[in-house]
């Protein structure tokens, strides 16, 4: 090969290099990427200057009572799957009453085109408005463009009160068992006598 040959096939890889990174790098939230330790995920959210709550014990959740989720105050869970990795995470808005539910139905829209820019397209346009919410859950969108993850925007309706949730989960990781490692394992090999 010529030295421009092999020039170009550089660029090639280290251009294929950098979008696999970049992909890779959706699996995260606040830039906390899933799979993280919960101390991992603590300290990262102290340097970003909140102070989570619900730290102790396997299977509590570390939350952020206030977060800035763009320009939409949230309150954030992290959850941890049954080998202390962080798997998924909700965001929850404050509660509106029935007169305001239009806020509900804003805050939903904005939190989905949130989703949108990092998730890519949503599997479906918005499936409720203001006229259609009933008592309980109402999807609102939901995303399967990122493989290894299950994503999807609601506005919860409970009592005359309205308020939108977010959530997002890794597929792999939530499935993970207690002291399952990454990747098969190889059975022991019996000595030979």
């Amino acid at each position: 090969m010529t030295k421009f040959a092999n020039i170009v096939l550089l660029l090639i890889m280290a251009l294929s290099m950098e979008v696999l990174a970049q992909r890779n790098n959706e699996l995260d939230f606040a830039g906390i990427p899933f799979g993280s330790s919960r101390e991992t995920v603590i300290e990262e959210v102290m340097k970003m200057g909140y102070e989570p709550y619900g730290q102790m014990g396997k299977g509590e959740r570390v939350v952020l009572p206030m977060f800035r989720f763009g320009e939409l105050p949230v309150q954030v869970s992290f959850i941890f799957n049954a080998n202390d990795k962080f798997y998924a995470f909700e965001i929850r808005t404050g509660k509106v009453e029935d007169s305001r539910r239009f806020k509900a139905i804003e805050a939903a829209e904005y939190m989905s085109e949130q989703f949108t820019l990092k998730y890519g397209k949503a599997a479906q346009d918005p499936a409720v408005n203001e006229n259609n919410l009933v008592e309980g859950r109402n999807n609102y969108q939901e995303w399967y463009g990122v493989k290894l993850l299950n994503a999807f925007t609601a506005i919860i309706k409970k009592g005359g009160k309205y308020f939108v949730l977010g959530y997002v989960e890794h597929r792999t990781l939530m499935k993970e068992v207690p002291g399952q490692k990454k990747g098969k394992e190889k059975a022991p090999t019996q000595p030979v006598f």
